[in-house]
């Protein structure tokens, strides 16, 4: 038998936005016929405002927050919190002041979820076509791996990714989504573990549970670009 994980944005949804009417009508029948976990860096607020209700119900259980929250059958089974170091945090405000992007910024640049910090130089509550201008320009400069970089050299005590498509992510050291490889290989010792994500790259937040699970026998790692790369690999 097979497990199955996946990342949501960018994977099972478009970034931020909720998942869309066609992708739900192929991919919810799907899910309730298949053992399926969610791995999201997003809350379990943002999850519940991207899924369906009843894609939420289909799967297995839902880790949120990088795996630092775990609900299974509606119901919260677990969630570590995150302690933040004040040189840390000035880390990255020195580059919220300090920043070479022209655009303008926005207002909630930090946001503190259950274990983990999402940080934003452009900040979280943007338009979309802001989101978009911001992202076009950070793959050229890098902005977001020079913070991940900064944060990971010096402060080793945190893991640091690049998540989404303008922030970054911020955990305490093995606090990251490797630990769902661990908790789901436990409660799986013997299926193989399929994980689709679309951040597996090196830095991305989807890096550190694709290496976890690479570690690990009989395991598969997928990665796709957006939901219609999930459903090509379905075949659904």
């Amino acid at each position: 038998m097979k497990i199955y994980i996946f990342d949501m944005d960018g994977t099972i949804t478009p970034v931020r936005q909720a998942m869309t009417p066609d992708f739900s009508k192929r991919f919810i029948p799907w899910l309730k016929s298949h053992l399926a976990y969610l791995a999201a860096g997003s809350n379990f607020e943002k999850v519940c405002e991207q899924l369906p209700s009843e894609a939420i119900g289909a799967f297995s259980g839902i880790y949120s927050s990088m795996g630092n929250v775990f609900h299974e059958k509606g119901k919260e089974v677990y969630r570590h919190e995150i302690k933040l170091k004040k040189e840390m945090l000035q880390t990255l405000e020195r580059y919220r002041r300090n920043t070479e992007y022209k655009g303008q910024l926005y207002s909630n640049y930090m946001e503190l979820r259950p274990g983990m910090l999402n940080f934003s130089v452009l900040g979280r509550n943007c338009p979309f076509a802001e989101r978009a201008k911001y992202n076009e320009w950070d793959n050229e400069h890098h902005e977001r791996e020079a913070i991940v970089r900064e944060i990971n050299e010096n402060f080793p005590e945190y893991e640091a990714s690049v998540g989404g498509k303008i922030s970054v992510d911020i955990v305490t050291k093995g606090c990251s989504k490797a630990q769902i490889a661990n908790k789901v290989r436990e409660m799986y010792p013997n299926h193989k573990i399929i994980f689709l994500g679309d951040r597996t790259e090196p830095g991305g937040n989807d890096y550190a549970l694709a290496e976890a699970l690479r570690s690990m026998a009989n395991t598969e790692v997928i990665a796709v670009n957006n939901p219609e790369d999930v459903l090509k690999y379905l075949e659904i």
